[in-house]
């Protein structure tokens, strides 16, 4: 009986090793190079044909609240042109945000309100998408970058500045 349980001791012992993960997922905001807070374009490299619809959504990463965002995409002009612009979660609350959208040549100005309610005048902050951007490709194949421009600010309620700490960039690679 004693060996009985003796085997069984080694055989529990010998099996409980620690398992070893690899984290290497290239959309994984932490492998990123991102110091938070952060803005980032996901997916970064968006592989997609010419002629067709694609997506890309502006995150933010541990973002302090907030109340109002202006964002300032800029992308190659004539490569792709912009079918629409909604927001994402990241102002929603009882009342969905309010968006203006301005595009000009190579720029896209978005401008997204948190609308207050009686319990709050601004967002909790956090990781989540703060707009979703729809795109067609044109006739051209290419790699086409994806950046934010100077403009691009956060507000708090009191309208002070959010710090942001890194811009990420994005890629459309076209084929």
């Amino acid at each position: 009986m004693l060996k009985l349980f003796f085997i069984g001791l080694i055989l529990i012992l010998s099996s409980c090793e620690e398992a070893q993960y690899t984290f290497d997922n290239v959309n994984d905001p932490f492998n990123m190079d991102l110091e938070p807070p952060a803005l980032f374009f996901h997916p970064t490299l968006i592989e997609t044909y010419t002629n067709s619809q694609d997506s890309v959504e502006v995150y933010g990463l541990q973002l302090d609240s907030s109340a109002a965002a202006h964002i300032e995409v800029i992308f190659e002009y004539g490569m792709i042109t912009i079918d629409s612009i909604s927001p994402g979660p990241f102002f929603a609350n009882i009342n969905d945000p309010f968006e203006i959208v301005i595009e000009e040549g190579n720029k896209i100005q978005i401008y997204l309100y948190y609308l207050p309610d009686i319990e709050s005048d601004q967002n909790t902050g956090g990781t989540r998408s703060l707009v979703k951007i729809y795109f067609s490709t044109l006739e051209t194949a290419g790699t086409y970058g994806l950046e934010f421009g100077s403009n691009t600010k956060i507000r708090d309620a009191q309208n002070d500045s959010i710090r942001i700490n890194t811009f990420g960039l994005g890629s459309i690679n076209v084929r």
